[in-house]
């Protein structure tokens, strides 16, 4: 159907109008005039993808650079038709309607009257890519033989011949679209078939350490023999100190190449930690930002970081080896924790995409912490949980966004309360 779209919605939708029902349409401007393949049909909305521009084309809109992941296509770029210098403006359009939206009018005029304008903001060098080449990790699926992506919307499987979302070492090192790679394993292998249809595939090229590719549990090496190691090592500077990190080939690392660098720099500045502090971090992983916090607190302070996943407190417990003011410990980290286990200077909160959840966050909102730092990849779970926090009785000093995501309507939240 034609459409013409007036607005910008969460997930990485333009929307418009027709009939009394909301359309939101992937691979769409506002301002554009469009006919749109709708591929779902709800009571009172559309779901669907922009298949043509009809009229009035946006001075924003640029040429597909991957037609495979444009509209019947896969998933995982879904805002490669906007020029990189806008999508931070509509990211920043997004994370303020969501907070006005979810977070509601007292929260947005608290933000008001603290001088916060929320802004999302690029991660420097990828205006310079485009934000093209940039993931450390990318997640395949085997099918007929070749490697692919799920559709958008669908469990079907698509194979892809290139996946430029991923930094150059991937691409063109590994030879996971031109089928070398899987040669490889078959010969070493002895012809065993590791790549049967439904077959999970995981791409890492890790700072600090050689590429590796894991299918299923088995890590392989790019010359497709077993890997001597199940780990791969990561390095980050942070205030001129290097620090490396053992991380599981198959566990969670920020997948921008710049993004643990980033992301610790703008926590470790906004928690203002300081020497003897006492520092709880709750979804610690492997311990991304608790080195550079350890060295901040010092040995009069201490840093307790909680972790759900086993696997990454292990590899936290061997990173922070030279910390003795530093613990890692497994954790289920709910609303069922006490206030002694909240007891700390400063908190900071990693959650993933569902966030902290209104419990918790009211239940941190309470605790004596003199400052909260809370991290959020999700701008409606980052909305509910800031309002919990607020509604707790925080004050809400600081909030700012990195694009960490780019070509994807993914980003980050930062935000701290006092």
């Amino acid at each position: 159907m034609k459409v013409e779209l007036t607005d910008i919605g969460h997930g990485g939708v333009a929307i418009g109008h027709v009939d009394g029902k909301t359309v939101m349409a992937n691979f769409g401007l506002p301002g554009e005039t469009v006919r749109v393949r709708i591929t779902r049909d709800k009571t009172t909305f559309l779901r669907g993808e922009v298949l043509e521009v009809c009229e009035n084309p946006s001075p924003y809109r640029q040429p597909l650079a991957w037609e495979e992941a444009g509209p019947g296509g896969v998933g995982g770029a879904g805002l490669q038709h906007v020029r990189f210098d806008y999508q931070q403006v509509w990211k920043t359009t997004v994370l303020r309607s969501t907070l006005r939206r979810i977070g509601g009018e007292k929260l947005t005029d608290h933000l008001a009257d603290q001088g916060i304008e929320p802004t999302v903001r690029p991660i420097p060098g990828d205006d310079e890519t485009g934000g093209w080449h940039t993931r450390t990790r990318i997640q395949l699926t085997a099918q007929g033989g070749r490697l692919g992506m799920n559709r958008v919307g669908k469990g079907r499987i698509i194979p892809i011949s290139r996946m430029p979302l991923a930094v150059a070492e991937i691409e063109e090192r590994v030879g996971l679209f031109d089928g070398s790679f899987m040669s490889r394993v078959a010969g070493k292998n002895r012809g065993k078939n590791l790549f049967h249809d439904g077959a999970k595939v995981k791409a890492v090229a890790p700072s600090g350490s050689e590429p590796v590719v894991v299918v299923g549990n088995r890590v392989l090496a790019v010359n497709g023999e077993e890997n001597h190691t199940p780990y791969v090592y990561e390095k980050m500077t942070v205030n001129g100190t290097e620090y490396r990190y053992r991380v599981n080939a198959d566990g969670f690392w920020q997948m921008h190449k710049s993004a643990g660098k980033e992301l610790t720099h703008t926590v470790v500045d906004c928690a203002k930690v300081e020497s003897g502090d006492h520092v709880l971090e709750l979804y610690a992983g492997a311990g991304l930002m608790t080195l550079p916090l350890a060295d901040i607190v010092g040995e009069r302070g201490s840093i307790l970081a909680l972790e759900g996943a086993r696997s990454a407190v292990d590899n936290a417990k061997a990173n922070l080896r030279s910390y003795p003011q530093a613990t890692a410990r497994t954790k289920n980290i709910d609303e069922r924790m006490s206030e002694n286990e909240l007891n700390a200077d400063v908190i900071i909160a990693d959650p993933p995409r569902t966030g902290l959840g209104i419990p918790l966050a009211k239940k941190i909102a309470s605790s004596s912490a003199y400052r909260i730092v809370l991290v959020s990849c999700d701008a409606a779970s980052m909305a509910r949980d800031v309002r919990a926090l607020y509604e707790g009785g925080r004050r809400i000093v600081s909030m700012q966004a990195l694009d960490m995501f780019p070509n994807t309507h993914h980003f980050e939240t930062i935000t701290v309360a006092q």
